[in-house]
């Protein structure tokens, strides 16, 4: 049976390493085949989340309800829902990260994050 316990600071680790572009972090805990489904909509590369130094909006992020699961061997799949605060407005989403454990450790393969109506927020 898999450790998961590493999992849920790991998906955290991301989320802060992708705020503050940590660079080394990001290339460290994103697998080379990684890929998103962002809440936009929007298909990101590995390389473009790489690349991508912009700032963004200035937001606090909260990760509600982080679960990890194993569905093979050394592999994992992460839930939660996670509630972005911007200045003008919140944005709630229901994301998946797909894991896998490699020599190197706990590598993220897939994300996804789908717009989550009102009703279904906690």
């Amino acid at each position: 049976m898999t450790d998961l316990a590493a999992l849920p600071p790991l998906e955290e680790a991301i989320w802060a390493a992708a705020s503050g572009y940590d660079r080394a972090e990001i290339e460290r805990l994103l697998a080379p085949d990684f890929f998103e489904l962002a809440r936009s909509g929007r298909r990101y590369t590995r390389e473009e989340l790489l690349t991508d130094t912009s700032e963004g909006r200035p937001s606090k992020v909260a990760l509600h309800g982080l679960e990890a699961r194993e569905i093979a061997p050394g592999v994992a799949l992460v839930t939660y829902t996670s509630e972005t605060r911007y200045p003008d407005e919140t944005q709630w989403a229901a994301r998946s990260t797909l894991w896998a454990e490699t020599p190197e450790g706990w590598q993220a393969r897939f994300h996804q994050g789908t717009p989550l109506p009102q009703e279904h927020r906690p």
